[in-house]
């Protein structure tokens, strides 16, 4: 298997720490799987990081760099990166990496294995969390969140992601669903989450309770982590913190992101697949109330996420009511006026 199959790893740069970027670099360099090709793609980061991340690869063919001259910002700054892979045809299986992480020795190995030994199209791994001095913070990302991955669905999936990219591998198959990443006005949802979802749409996701990354926990993370996150109690912390502040900009990310997910997979899914983000349908969030019931019952454990979307959508629903009664309001007031003169 190590001869043939070779990994290609997407590792998007922008401005990185350098000393948290070559830390980064030795630990792919260190893999116990030696056959991979890693492309560096940068995003219009500053001439001297430029300079800094050409110096720290320079005597290793396998990194390939990529510099451009158009921020595209992360999500899409990692589809460049897999526009890349599609073009080497001995590529047969994918990995993310952040700038600023550390990958355990084995992890491209335990990956690769557990990908083809479980016929997956695609595994991840947990994560141990350590700070800026490496220090470990929780040895288990998954339990400091609140993580169930094993009971993941494709609707339990869109109400919260549960896989991270850093930590996953996928078959080079899928490329072809995957991109196009959908169009996002506003950054939303991050490329791993549409990953996830294209995988477990057309196949099976391996979970590796083992953590395989050492992933930083600072304040310059794109994404972090949070405890207990996703349930009840945090949420409602949350709230608190945003002074009980009502946006609904939550909602439309998961409506937003149902509706590329149905865009994409129409064709396949079952004709009674029902999505329940669904913004078109007046259903005052009855859709989300059973995905939150489905989240308790099976032990998903984002009962809370679905909660507030709830809210939400109750809130857009009568807001569409409303507009809608005080369209026909004139009308009828018309009709009636009509009706007494004759």
């Amino acid at each position: 298997m190590q001869d043939k199959e070779k990994i290609g790893i997407v590792l998007a740069t922008y401005n990185p720490h350098l000393e948290y970027f070559q830390k980064q670099i030795q630990s792919i360099q260190n893999q116990t799987w030696q056959n991979w090709v890693c492309h560096i793609v940068d995003d219009c980061s500053q001439p001297e990081y430029q300079t800094a991340i050409q110096k720290n690869i320079e005597n290793d063919s396998r990194f390939v760099c990529h510099f451009h001259s158009h921020n595209l910002r992360h999500y899409h700054n990692f589809e460049r990166g897999l526009q890349y892979c599609i073009q080497d045809p001995e590529i047969t299986a994918i990995a993310f990496s952040d700038q600023d992480d550390i990958w355990q020795a084995e992890k491209l190995e335990i990956l690769i294995k557990t990908l083809r030994s479980e016929h997956s199209v695609l595994v991840h791994s947990d994560l141990e969390l350590i700070n800026s001095d490496d220090q470990s913070i929780n040895n288990s990302t998954w339990d400091f969140e609140g993580r169930q991955p094993e009971k993941a669905t494709v609707e339990l999936l869109l109400l919260r992601n549960v896989v991270t990219g850093c930590s996953l591998l996928f078959c080079s198959s899928l490329i072809t669903d995957i991109i196009p990443f959908p169009q996002q006005n506003e950054i939303g949802w991050h490329h791993d989450w549409w990953v996830a979802l294209v995988a477990i749409q057309k196949g099976k996701i391996g979970h590796i309770r083992q953590p395989l990354v050492c992933y930083r926990f600072h304040t310059s993370n794109v994404v972090g982590a949070m405890k207990n996150a996703g349930n009840l109690h945090t949420e409602l912390m949350l709230w608190f913190q945003k002074k009980y502040r009502i946006a609904g900009k939550s909602y439309l990310i998961h409506s937003n992101l149902s509706k590329a997910f149905q865009a994409r997979f129409y064709q396949q899914l079952n004709s009674s697949w029902s999505n329940p983000f669904d913004d078109r349908r007046l259903d005052f969030g009855f859709g989300i109330l059973k995905l939150c019931y489905q989240s308790f019952k099976t032990g998903y454990r984002s009962e809370g996420i679905a909660l507030r979307i709830l809210i939400f959508k109750i809130l857009f629903d009568i807001q569409r009511l409303q507009n809608s009664i005080s369209k026909v309001l004139p009308m009828f007031k018309v009709a009636k006026s009509n009706i007494k003169k004759k």
